[in-house]
């Protein structure tokens, strides 16, 4: 039998914990090392849902973009939800391991994953964090745009139903292009130093998208649900992995979608 600790191994040879940003929870969330595996499920978040969904399929390792935990518990009250979501993995014996950050960051990882899927070209580093490992990627379009075509192209490249588009012209040139996976807001700035013509991240607070556009970058939000590229992807790298390296666990990707959000029209 397999047990977590030779797949976390595989993991983490693609996704280094040391290089999370500083304070970022990755690694093993809930569970041991030890136990064996019989299936393993890849998700963006981990939710009730997808707990349920779990045991439904009889998986008892979940490998997750977003940790589980983010912030400590303070008491095990079961009638609060996220309480009793733990108390329900550990019920079943469910092992829980995050890779955050660190395959934001990675060679390979969810920025290039991204970047990938925007089509861009001449890839980069873009916005280095404290370790001096970029968080992001930077590179130019396939042909010029204006910035309101743009927001329309991140929308059909990644193939989502809506995308806010931050500008103070719709008709600017746009050529260059920054992002950041997730939650990247804070580092609009790095855009500018960069000369780069349009960011692109989730979740841009409002007062922040009047800085922006005093600023003169176009930004275009997508929202944070597009991370879920994560789960695709690690589900193809594990039944890679998996045949490889004879595990002999089943590889499964978790199908409920855990966007907060719905889109109305």
């Amino acid at each position: 039998m397999t047990k977590v600790k030779e797949i976390v191994g595989r993991l983490r040879e693609s996704f280094p914990e040391e290089i999370a940003s500083k304070g970022d929870p990755v690694g093993l969330q809930i569970g041991s090392m030890e136990a064996e595996v019989t299936k393993v499920m890849t998700t963006l978040d981990v939710r009730p849902q997808v707990v349920k969904e779990a045991v439904e399929k009889g998986v008892n390792f979940i490998v997750s973009h977003h940790p589980v935990m983010f912030r400590p518990a303070r008491n095990l009250d079961y009638s609060d939800p996220q309480n009793a979501m733990y108390a329900n993995i550990i019920k079943n014996g469910i092992t829980i391991y995050s890779i955050h950050t660190n395959s934001d960051k990675a060679q390979n990882g969810s920025s290039d994953w991204e970047a990938e899927e925007l089509g861009l070209q001449d890839i980069a580093p873009f916005a280095l964090d404290d370790d001096g490992i970029a968080i992001g990627r930077k590179g130019k379009l396939p042909q010029t745009m204006s910035a309101y075509d743009f927001a329309y192209y991140v929308k059909d490249k990644m193939n989502i139903k809506m995308a806010r588009l931050i500008t103070a012209d719709n008709q600017k040139p746009i050529t260059t292009v920054g992002f950041i996976c997730g939650d990247g807001g804070k580092y609009w700035r790095r855009a500018l130093e960069d000369n780069l013509d349009a960011f692109i991240t989730g979740d841009v607070y409002y007062h922040v998208g009047h800085d922006i556009i005093s600023s003169g970058l176009t930004v275009v939000d997508p929202g944070h649900y597009t991370e879920k590229l994560f789960k695709y992807k690690v589900y193809d790298l594990l039944k890679d992995w998996n045949e490889e390296k004879n595990w002999r666990v089943g590889v499964e990707l978790s199908e409920v979608s855990t966007n907060p959000f719905q889109d109305l029209f």
